[in-house]
């Protein structure tokens, strides 16, 4: 009897905050008035902003960072649009023999929308063109993302164990008991 050896691959979806200038500026300013606006030697420049989501100028302390980087997934983002845009991902990156390689091998096993990260099984032979997948996968569902591969294991289980200690941890962050 021969025994399937895969990997699985634990992964987290983050959503990314707009920093466009056109979400910083105010819509009545002009283009022309970019430039001068931001050579004032009292205005900060753009990377010294702090930018809320709609383009709002905030100061964010730790805890709403973390709240803003450890965001649930919008409705749009599911288990079905997951597998549905990382297969056409793997299509667009990898062309007809990468997808054909991996194919057969690949399920997604687990995603959830509260904590954007998702579990994908795979054979152990092909698990980085999964992984190089999934790094350049950056729209779900028309929403746009940026996707981190946190763990890669032979077992189901220790992706999990990984899991939740990612999310202790990122609970005593915002409760402040580090």
């Amino acid at each position: 009897m021969v025994r399937f050896k895969s990997r699985y691959i634990l992964f987290t979806v983050h959503y990314p905050v707009l920093t466009d200038i056109d979400k910083i500026c105010p819509s009545d300013d002009s283009a022309s008035n970019y430039p001068a606006r931001f050579q004032d030697k009292k205005a900060p420049s753009l990377s010294d902003r702090n930018i809320l989501p709609g383009g709002k100028e905030g100061n964010l302390g730790k805890e709403m960072r973390t709240l803003l980087h450890k965001r649930p997934a919008p409705d749009g983002v599911t288990l079905n649009a997951v597998n549905t845009a990382f297969r056409d991902a793997l299509n667009r990156n990898f062309g007809d023999l990468g997808a054909g390689l991996v194919r057969a091998s690949v399920s997604l096993k687990y995603f959830s929308p509260a904590t954007s990260t998702g579990i994908i099984r795979v054979s152990r032979d092909h698990y980085r063109i999964v992984w190089a997948a999934l790094t350049l996968l950056n729209e779900i569902a028309g929403v746009k993302v940026v996707i981190t591969v946190d763990h890669v294991s032979g077992t189901m289980r220790k992706c999990e164990k990984v899991a939740i200690s990612k999310n202790i941890k990122v609970v005593r962050e915002l409760s402040g008991d580090l």
